[in-house]
């Protein structure tokens, strides 16, 4: 009888050395580092994303900033404008964006409609005449806005400039599309100008285009010169949104850590309930 009894206690101390603690077998599966690999990832990515996003918010701040005080600056002479027609530096961008210039220009009868432009609710073109300021160089010259015809066979008429003016106005750079900047040009050349579709203010394609040296800013007046609207929209989103997107990414960020913290309390209670 006593052989027995000690027969069955060993059998069952075997039996228990073979069973792991729920917790420990828990901190030892595959599953789990999976799964807290992928946490980890996700929320850090989703911080890093807001934190991206409030970086780019504070730069548009500074811009606007900026570029308020500038808008209430004396223009000063084109000439001193000092650019090159290669690709601009930030530093360069920061220098002249949004600066006022005065120059007397020389109109060119080559005109630039560039597509897809929204002002008011209306879609249409942002057209541009090719210029010569008083140093030989081409620029492009900022006619404004006008709306589209139903019929894309044809381009809006535009009231082009024909003689050489003094002009006032501010320097800015069309942005590069995330989407693309080719140039898709199409000809509508007529017998009074030189006319083109565009999808992109590409300078350095529109400058092999037209075989003239560009420089890399367009010039908005500010002034009477054109009778047509000039949006000015010198960057393509504004800090408020930024700082709204960021406020996203950190509201997910903190939702899926709470996701995650129910998720890891519930299975604590379950896995505590099956030890006892």
């Amino acid at each position: 009888m006593m052989k027995s009894n000690s027969s069955t206690k060993t059998i069952l101390n075997n039996s228990v050395g073979d069973i792991e603690v729920p917790h420990v077998a828990w901190f030892k599966s595959v599953k789990f580092w999976v799964g807290f690999v992928l946490t980890v990832v996700v929320f850090s990515t989703l911080v890093k994303l807001g934190l991206w996003q409030l970086q780019r918010g504070n730069d548009k701040s500074h811009m606007e900033s900026m570029l308020a005080q500038r808008s209430k600056q004396s223009p000063i002479s084109l000439s001193a404008v000092h650019f090159s027609n290669t690709s601009q530096s930030n530093s360069d961008y920061l220098d002249w964006i949004g600066v006022p210039v005065f120059a007397e220009v020389t109109p060119i009868p080559e005109l630039f409609y560039l597509d897809n432009q929204t002002f008011e609710g209306q879609v249409g073109y942002l057209v541009y005449q090719l210029i010569i300021d008083g140093q030989s160089r081409f620029l492009l010259l900022e006619l404004g806005f006008v709306k589209g015809m139903e019929q894309r066979q044809s381009l809006p008429v535009v009231e082009q400039l024909t003689h050489p003016l003094m002009i006032t106005g501010r320097l800015y750079q069309k942005m590069d599309s995330p989407l693309g900047n080719e140039l898709y040009p199409e000809d509508f050349t007529s017998s009074t100008s030189t006319r083109f579709r565009i999808q992109n203010l590409n300078i350095g394609s529109l400058a092999e285009l037209t075989g003239k040296p560009l420089q890399a800013w367009a010039l908005q007046p500010i002034d009477s010169t054109t009778p047509y609207a000039h949006p000015w929209k010198p960057l393509s989103m504004n800090s408020s949104k930024h700082y709204g997107y960021a406020f996203q990414w950190f509201s997910m960020a903190l939702v899926f850590a709470f996701v995650v913290g129910i998720a890891v309390y519930r299975w604590g209670r379950k896995t505590h309930s099956a030890r006892h």
